[in-house]
């Protein structure tokens, strides 16, 4: 059976945590009850500081434990809560900037995402309470990363006891509470109410790639998705090894053979020679190769040996472009540009055919393209 977990947002309400697991796990007008295994928060420090006074300080969710003994066996505690840090690792009291929030985006996200790498956990996020960005991000993290079995709320409570400090749950019994105005009211006739929100589960078209490299941020990797939809400019620079595209995407990491190929295709495009037809064979096929078969291996590898060696730094290495090197090659290149870049802005500057058995080429135009430090003969 999955695990089930429950991650909220939060600002400096709690009553947000047990208003949405009463209402998930103890309502009795909820006929498909979820009861959490496991429940996390996220917040500033300002809100963590809240949740560590009322609900565990001051008791009030082992309170609720003992009013609803279904909840009993739940697992919340102060280590389920998680701040939101800057860049130096240092907790944000409030989220007062564009730095704050966008810090709070990629926090949210960091943890749905490893929430949804196991498919033994069910996932439910509420987006009820903390400051609006809040709620966005976290909605819009499980958008890109929910499975089928994960689901997303807001709790919603009755107006009269919304702003009622002491108000955390409906009690089974009578409880008196009393409101800003003096008014008593009984947390027992509190109406709650969940409201699930729908979302588009995006993480299957994404795919795996749009994770992209483990330190890619949540604004990172939506920046990377935007800037597929716009045109692309590659630049190869030959001097500093490096492959950056529309000056904001900087690749470091290409082998010398994934980088020679690239700037094999880019340059082939500069020329406007045509693209390249792969090889059929392997040079080191024991089946009989004809001649034609074999000078064209010749070609190709006497075409791509400047620069793989102009990478290599020396002009002894023994190799040939047949089939099995030319398909790794480019299998490689193409799984590296991917991990960078993600797949759609991958896609603007891979090396393809139009149809089997045609020449493959730079999906680019010439004027897209820049190579820096050519090198000379």
């Amino acid at each position: 059976m999955a695990k089930k977990v429950l991650f909220l947002v939060t600002g400096m309400t709690p009553q947000i945590i047990t208003e949405t697991v009463w209402a998930l796990a103890c309502d009795p007008e909820n006929e498909e009850k979820w009861i959490p295994d496991e429940i996390y928060v996220m917040s500033t420090e300002d809100g963590l500081n809240q949740i560590r006074k009322r609900l565990f300080e001051d008791g009030v969710f082992l309170q609720f434990q003992q009013d609803y003994p279904q909840l009993a066996q739940v697992q919340f505690s102060t280590d389920s809560l998680h701040a939101i840090k800057n860049q130096a690792g240092q907790v944000l009291t409030d989220l007062k900037t564009p730095e704050d929030n966008q810090l709070a985006g990629d926090s949210i996200c960091s943890i749905i995402q490893d929430f949804t790498k196991d498919d033994n956990v069910s996932l439910h996020v509420s987006i009820a309470g903390g400051r609006k960005t809040m709620g966005f991000y976290a909605g819009y993290a499980l958008s890109l990363y929910g499975r089928a079995q994960d689901r997303m709320s807001h709790v919603l409570v009755e107006d009269k006891f919304e702003p009622v400090n002491d108000f955390f749950y409906p009690t089974p019994e009578t409880h008196y509470v009393t409101n800003r105005d003096g008014k008593v009211l009984d947390a027992k006739e509190a109406l709650v109410w969940l409201a699930n929100v729908e979302f588009v589960r995006m993480k299957d078209a994404i795919k795996d790639k749009h994770q992209l490299k483990g330190e890619d941020s949540f604004s990172q990797v939506v920046n990377k998705i935007n800037e597929s939809f716009n045109d692309v400019v590659l630049k190869i620079n030959l001097h500093k090894r490096t492959v950056q595209v529309n000056d904001k995407f900087l690749i470091k990491d290409l082998s010398p053979r994934e980088f020679a190929m690239l700037h094999w295709f880019a340059d082939r495009r500069k020329q406007g020679l045509g693209g390249i037809v792969a090889p059929r064979v392997n040079a080191s096929s024991t089946k009989k190769i004809s001649e034609d078969e074999r000078l064209y291996l010749q070609k190709l590898t006497q075409d791509f040996k400047p620069y793989y060696e102009a990478f290599k730094n020396t002009d002894d290495i023994i190799f040939d472009v047949d089939s099995k090197f030319f398909e790794s090659v480019k299998s490689h290149l193409k799984s590296s540009l991917e991990t960078n870049l993600g797949l759609e802005l991958a896609a603007k500057i891979a090396i393809k055919q139009e149809k089997k058995g045609q020449p493959f080429h730079l999906d680019l135009p010439a004027d897209a393209i820049e190579i820096i430090d050519t090198f000379k003969d």
